[in-house]
C-alpha cells in the first residue's frame, strides 16, 4: 500500500515538473491610441461644433486594428480591420464590430516581383525596388496593417476606409520618403456602372521627400497633394480631391513631425448646385494610452477608458 501511494505521489510530482517546464504562452498585448477630434462647420452664416473621440487598438502581431468612434458619450461606430492570408491570397478585411456586417468588400493584396508592383484588387502601385522589398516583407510576410495603410494613405477614401489619420497613428520615420513611382487607380461611379481610370504621378525633392502627387485622367484632375516642409517642426499639405464633379474638397493640413500629437485640417467643400462653400476645420490631438488587454472591448470599457483619459 505504501509503495502504491509513493508511486502516485512520484507520478504527480513528475507531471507537475513537466508542466512547469513548458513555456508559457505570452499574454496578448494590445496598444491603444486615443484621438480627440474637434470639428467646426461654417456655412451660410451658420456654425456648428462637434467633439468626438477615436480609439485605435492594435494587437502585438500588428495584423489587426480596431477603430472605435465615440460621439455624444456613446459608442457610435466600431470597425475591425485585419490583414490575413489563406490559400486564395492575402486580404484586407473590414467588419463592423457592432453588427458583424462588412464595412468594405475584402481587398485582395498581391505582389509582382518583376514589376516591383503591389496590387490592391485591380489598382496598381509601382514602387521603388528597395521600398518594394520592405513592403513585401512587412505587408506580405508579416501582415503589418499599418504598413499597408501608410502606402495607401491618399487612397483610403477611395476604398471607403474612414477615420484613419496616419500621421497620428504611425510613427514611421520614412513617411513621405521615396516609395511610389506611379500608380493606376480605378474608381466606380456612384450613380452609374461606369468606371474611371486615374494615372498618378509622383515627384520627390533632392532630399528624397515626397513633393507632389497628381492623379489625372485624359482631361480631369481627380486628386493632387503638394507637400511643403517649412521647417523641422512643421509640414504643410495642400490637397485637392474631386469626386465626380459632385463634390470638390480643397484641404490644408498642418502637422508637427517632432511631436506627433496634433493634426490640423481645413477643408473648403464645394457641392454641385450650391453657390456657397462649406468650411470645415478639424483639430485632432493624440494621446498614447499604452497597453490594453484585448482588441475587442465593450461599450462600458471604452467609455470608462475615454473618461479616464480626458
Amino acid at each position: 500500500m505504501n509503495k502504491l501511494i509513493s508511486s502516485i505521489i512520484l507520478h504527480f510530482l513528475l507531471v507537475c515538473s513537466v508542466m512547469a517546464q513548458q513555456p508559457q504562452k505570452p499574454a496578448a498585448i494590445c496598444n491603444g491610441i486615443l484621438l480627440t477630434r474637434l470639428t467646426e462647420v461654417k456655412s451660410e452664416g451658420e456654425e456648428e461644433k462637434d467633439t468626438s473621440k477615436i480609439l485605435y487598438v492594435q494587437n502585438s502581431l500588428k495584423d489587426s486594428l480596431f477603430v472605435y468612434k465615440i460621439a455624444d458619450g456613446i459608442l457610435s461606430e466600431a470597425t475591425a480591420y485585419s490583414l490575413s492570408g489563406d490559400s486564395k491570397g492575402l486580404y484586407l478585411h473590414a467588419k463592423s464590430i457592432l453588427n458583424g456586417e462588412r464595412s468594405i468588400e475584402p481587398l485582395k493584396i498581391t505582389f509582382s516581383d518583376s514589376k516591383h508592383t503591389l496590387l490592391v484588387n485591380q489598382d496598381e502601385y509601382r514602387l521603388f525596388p528597395e521600398f518594394y522589398a520592405k513592403v513585401k516583407q512587412q505587408v506580405g510576410m508579416k501582415h503589418s496593417i499599418l504598413s499597408l495603410f501608410n502606402l495607401l494613405e491618399d487612397y483610403l477614401e477611395d476604398y471607403s476606409i474612414r477615420d484613419i489619420y496616419m500621421p497620428l497613428l504611425s510613427n514611421n520615420n520614412e513617411q513621405w520618403g521615396k516609395s511610389i513611382l506611379e500608380s493606376k487607380i480605378i474608381t466606380k461611379r456612384s450613380q452609374s456602372d461606369l468606371k474611371d481610370i486615374w494615372s498618378y504621378k509622383y515627384q520627390y525633392n533632392r532630399s528624397g521627400k515626397l513633393e507632389l502627387v497628381k492623379g489625372t485622367s485624359a482631361d480631369e484632375i481627380h486628386f493632387s497633394k503638394k507637400m511643403s516642409y517649412l521647417n523641422p517642426r512643421l509640414i504643410e499639405m495642400s490637397i485637392y480631391r474631386n469626386t465626380e464633379d459632385r463634390q470638390i474638397i480643397s484641404r490644408k493640413a498642418t502637422y508637427n513631425p517632432l511631436k506627433l500629437n496634433l493634426l490640423k485640417l481645413t477643408d473648403h467643400v464645394e457641392i454641385t448646385g450650391k453657390d456657397t462653400a462649406v468650411i470645415i476645420t478639424t483639430t485632432i490631438s493624440r494621446k498614447i494610452i499604452g497597453k490594453l488587454k484585448s482588441l475587442r472591448m465593450s461599450q462600458a470599457e471604452i467609455i470608462r477608458l475615454v473618461t479616464l483619459n480626458k
